[in-house]
């Protein structure tokens, strides 16, 4: 390196140094009172990136992109409770054998409403004429299409109205023709036992020919290709438009007021809060006509516009519930995955298609065992389509974009067809399904044991929503062995459930004092969790009180977590904007102690090596400041601490055993500078710097020797622009 800017040997710097600068023979001697130099380093380091083992670059960037942009979860009142009245009984019939018809005619009132409310799907005329044709057609879709409608529609039109449905139960095999009506229609679900194979089919269809009946047998549709298992009597249901079965089931429920109520109702069912308070994207043919049903009592005064927005958000809540029912199919393999792929997206909302795939075969596999533990799940390999899965999740795959290293790659992503789905999948599953506890606390303590971040930052959110829900249980399942591991990821990643844990008021005084205990009493991982923790800024009731405890942390055994704290410092003050961060620094610079010295140090140097894009929460005053420096961005945004700011850096770069690392992060400045939209205010920053011919000569070596590197120098121009604002500070 260039003499002019070799690193002062000693004591350096103006009697009386400006800004309230500490004497640098201060800086560098340690207090008369302070331990040997053998038990304190004696070199300020480069800024401490705790994923620095990761093997990528930009690990811990990368993390707290994807923590930020993980909203889905981490947005306040999402830790809604869902009370059991909420949550539909699912009774199970027991194991009885039934050997006879069980049929209920269709209610002459839900006909007549069926008649009115009835939008025809685009097929519905094809399936009429294979019906009519074949006796027997078996309707495959996912509950909730409408296909139940469409089924008693059907045998409705060519009965008129002979129309019966038949009870799960009802055993197809042992029916007997006697047991069908002449010129009757039958629709049926069947249960456990499921649709009969195609021999059984066929039978069925030679007992409906000889009674010129007719039966709509109803299937969900299976992973892979639906129409492969049956040849003839298959058809995929075609669900018709939410937006028709909204209209129907309007005029039907308000047929008797004035058309200036009807389209009161039709303005208020497209209102974008009613729209947003169902949490989803689109809505099923029964949850339109469930929507319709609230907006006509709305518009009776029957509901308040509150308690609609009520019966709306209890949408998402109901579909969860739906999913995860009791009874013995829930628990056969097929549902087992079907399960875990729901609970993957909920969990990595966001990732990629490949990434929520195979999360959801690790789930499933967890889901296997604890179900029968003497069980070797495998995984289908071609009866399993995504197509299908999607669409039985309410999911949608879209273009998007993951990280390798420092770099966007294209990739095909997983969201819900809605925002309110993920967490009342995860609520259901935690306030009403026990058992599930377990392997799911496992899976995603498996899932922190990826690298990468789209990964295991969304599964920390997650379990940060759970213990929302329950924090005892979450604190001592999960956290606590999080934050006791030596592996830095694992107790980041408890560190990111205790920071989203933090936004709901119940569970927030209960965790400010375990971070509190953990910071003043924990061993070395739990100082250093705690201190994770208060970097995000959210885990005290005041900023002071937060630098308080990451001083203590920072000064712990003489500085053995000091580079850990100084960085959480960095990012407590990008949380805040705040000038008091800056002054505590000031004030440990200040301070006659070593370890408190080196602290205010370290942090300087923290500072001026973290970027915005870098913070797990950013204030939204540095909102569109992207990669800018940190200490720039905030010169940016708070002009009167810009000076307070240079005072810090002038400080680090005055004290011999601080230099070299705040040289470095200058030195990223200077080179990275160039056609950045940051580069004007470097250009304003750097005359605060000097304040003597040597601070001048020291910056004006540095640039000369960047612009002078073999590899990547300066460019002229930047070097010109550069230069000149040095040249042109004056000296005080």
């Amino acid at each position: 390196m260039n003499a002019a800017h070799a690193a002062p040997a000693g004591p350096a710097g103006p009697a009386a140094a400006p800004h309230a600068h500490p004497q640098p023979d201060q800086a560098d001697q340690p207090d008369a009172g302070a331990a040997p130099d053998a038990a304190q380093p004696d070199v300020i380091g480069a800024a401490a990136d705790p994923l620095a083992g990761e093997g990528l670059p930009g690990a811990g960037a990368a993390a707290s992109r994807i923590f930020r942009s993980a909203a889905h979860l981490t947005s306040e009142g999402s830790s809604t409770l869902i009370s059991a009245d909420q949550v539909r009984d699912i009774h199970l019939y027991g194991n009885q054998d039934v050997r006879r018809l069980l049929a209920g005619p269709l209610p002459d009132d839900e006909l007549r409403k069926l008649r009115r409310v009835f939008q025809e799907p685009a097929e519905y005329a094809a399936c009429k004429e294979q019906l009519r044709t074949g006796r027997l057609l078996v309707l495959c879709g996912e509950p909730g299409t409408g296909r139940t409608c469409t089924a008693l529609s059907l045998l409705d039109d060519l009965t008129r109205g002979q129309v019966s449905r038949l009870d799960a139960r009802s055993d197809l095999g042992a029916l007997e023709e006697n047991q069908i009506r002449k010129g009757h229609g039958y629709a049926l679900e069947p249960s456990d036992a499921g649709l009969p194979d195609e021999t059984g089919l066929d039978r069925l269809c030679e007992l409906l020919g000889r009674q010129e009946a007719y039966a709509v047998l109803l299937a969900a549709p299976e992973p892979g290709d639906v129409l492969s298992r049956g040849g003839r009597y298959y058809r995929a249901h075609t669900p018709p438009s939410a937006a028709d079965v909204l209209t129907g089931h309007l005029s039907a429920e308000l047929e008797d007021v004035p058309d200036a109520v009807l389209e009161r109702a039709r303005t208020t069912a497209a209102d974008p809060e009613v729209v947003e308070a169902t949490g989803l994207d689109e809505l099923l043919p029964a949850e339109a006509a469930r929507l319709a049903g609230l907006v006509a009592r709305h518009v009776r005064d029957d509901l308040t516009y509150g308690q609609l927005l009520t019966g709306c958000r209890e949408f998402t809540e109901n579909q969860a519930a739906d999913w995860f029912a009791a009874g013995g199919r829930s628990e056969s393999p097929r549902q087992l995955r079907d399960a875990a792929y729901r609970i993957a997206v909920a969990v990595l909302e966001g990732a990629s298609l490949s990434v929520v795939a195979e999360a959801a075969e690790v789930l499933a596999w967890e889901l296997a065992v604890t179900v029968d533990p003497e069980a070797m799940p495998g995984r289908p390999l071609f009866s399993d389509g995504i197509g299908a899965r999607l669409v039985s999740a309410r999911a949608v795959a879209e273009a998007g974009v993951e990280q390798v290293g420092d770099e966007d790659v294209p990739v095909r992503t997983v969201r819900f067809r809605g925002e309110g789905l993920g967490s009342a999948v995860l609520s259901h599953l935690w306030q009403h399904r026990h058992n599930v506890r377990g392997p799911l606390l496992r899976w995603l303590a498996g899932l922190c044991e990826d690298s990468r971040p789209q990964v295991w930052v969304r599964a920390a959110v997650a379990g940060g929503h759970l213990c929302r829900l329950d924090c005892s249980h979450t604190v001592q399942e999960l956290v606590q062995p999080m934050a006791q591991a030596g592996q830095a990821r694992r107790r980041l990643f408890a560190a990111t459930v205790l920071d989203v844990a933090l936004a709901s008021p119940e569970v927030a005084t209960a965790v400010r004092g375990l971070v509190g205990h953990w910071a003043r009493q924990g061993d070395e991982h739990l100082r250093w969790t705690a201190g994770a923790v208060l970097g995000r800024g959210r885990a005290t009731t005041t900023l002071r009180e937060a630098l308080d405890l990451l001083g203590g942390i920072g000064v712990w055994e003489d500085g053995r977590l000091r580079a850990d704290a100084a960085m959480q410092i960095a990012h407590l003050t990008g949380a805040h904007c705040d000038p008091l961060p800056v002054r505590r620094i000031r004030g440990w610079l200040s301070d006659n102690r070593r370890p408190q010295q080196d602290l205010g140090l370290q942090s300087t140097v923290s500072l001026a090596s973290v970027s915005v894009v870098d913070l797990w929460n950013q204030h939204p005053d540095l909102a569109g400041h992207g990669d800018w420096p940190l200490v720039l961005a905030l010169a940016d945004v708070r002009p009167a601490l810009a000076p307070e700011l240079a005072g810090l850096l002038w400080t680090a770069l005055q004290t011999g055993r601080s230099y070299e690392a705040a040289q470095g992060a200058l030195a990223d400045w200077l080179s990275g500078s160039a056609s950045r939209p940051w580069a004007d205010r470097l250009e304003a920053f750097l005359p605060l710097l000097v304040h003597t011919e040597d601070d001048r000569n020291r910056l004006l070596a540095l640039i000369k020797e960047l612009s002078e590197d073999p590899d990547q120098p300066l460019e002229e121009q930047q070097v010109r622009r550069l230069w000149g604002a040095v040249q042109g500070a004056g000296t005080r």
